[in-house]
């Protein structure tokens, strides 16, 4: 059964506004070691972090009436085949499934939470 549902889109410049302002204390305040790790600072790395901060956005509304969720609960990985997926710090007992893209300006995610 779908629990919830949600979606999210930022601006890649607003997410590289961020880093050159706090630098690693943004990146540390969002995201988990684990997701930073797996981002190499190449031509994507804006798009690939605001794609991860979109899709953290999206899992916090698709959940929003059952769990109060912190930016840093939710951990997004990719699997081998790239596809992405999200972990939590703690067991929530809900799957949750994403799809996340972005382009030149923008990264965009939806996250569907299923009861299981």
């Amino acid at each position: 059964m779908v629990a919830g549902v949600g979606i999210d889109i930022i601006k890649i410049e607003k997410m590289k506004q961020a880093i050159d302002k706090w630098g690693d204390s943004f990146l540390d305040r969002v995201f988990n070691p684990e997701e930073i790790e797996n981002i190499y600072k190449g031509k994507m790395y804006y798009q690939r972090l605001a794609a991860r901060f979109a899709a953290k956005e999206a899992v916090i509304k698709a959940l929003s009436k059952e769990y109060p969720l912190a930016l840093k609960d939710i951990i997004i990985l990719n699997k081998p085949n790239g596809a992405p997926y999200c972990k939590f710090k703690k067991d929530i007992g809900d799957e949750i499934f994403l799809s996340i893209t972005h382009v030149e300006d923008y990264a965009v995610a939806s996250a569907v939470a299923q009861k299981t």
